[in-house]
């Protein structure tokens, strides 16, 4: 009877050993490219499965560019405005907690000033609660946006003061 727990116990052993050598995974870093170099992003993390995908195609990270410029990012899924039920993008700006919705793949960044910026994009459901997903980029506009009050393309609404 004792040969036949331990053989029970070790075999719940190994299946508990492998279930976690299968499900886990760390948040993958995945970068985009385009012709200015692509930039780094952070995926979310989803632990034991291939979650949804969020990054950051243009600009590069530490790119200079000249205000405005499009953002563009990439994920797996399916962009549009909350009222389709499709799931958008939060666009930040320099840790503000304001945002501003992105409905599609790109949208046009305005009423940056002239020096460093960092830009923070997050997924999120039709109801704005959050998929996981972040994507981060750095910046240096050389030459800021005498605009402040433009909208991007491909957005819906803003929950804050930017002009993109």
């Amino acid at each position: 009877m004792r040969s036949h727990r331990t053989f029970v116990f070790a075999a719940g052993a190994a299946a508990l050993l492998a279930l976690a050598a299968c499900g886990t995974s760390t948040p993958s870093t995945s970068s985009g490219s385009s012709g200015s170099g692509g930039s780094t992003a952070s995926a979310g993390s989803n632990a034991g499965s291939s979650g949804p995908t969020l990054t950051i195609v243009s600009p590069a990270t530490g790119a200079s560019v000249t205000a405005p410029f499009m953002l563009k990012v990439s994920s797996d899924e399916t962009l549009g405005a909350p009222s389709t039920g499709d799931d958008h993008l939060h666009v930040f700006i320099d840790g503000s907690s304001s945002y501003k919705v992105m409905t599609s793949d790109q949208m046009k960044i305005t009423g940056l000033s002239k020096g460093q910026h960092t830009i923070l994009v997050t997924l999120q459901h039709a109801d704005h609660s959050p998929v996981g997903p972040k994507a981060t980029v750095n910046v240096d506009v050389t030459k800021g946006s005498s605009s402040s009050s433009s909208t991007g393309t491909g957005s819906t609404g803003s929950s804050g003061g930017y002009g993109y």
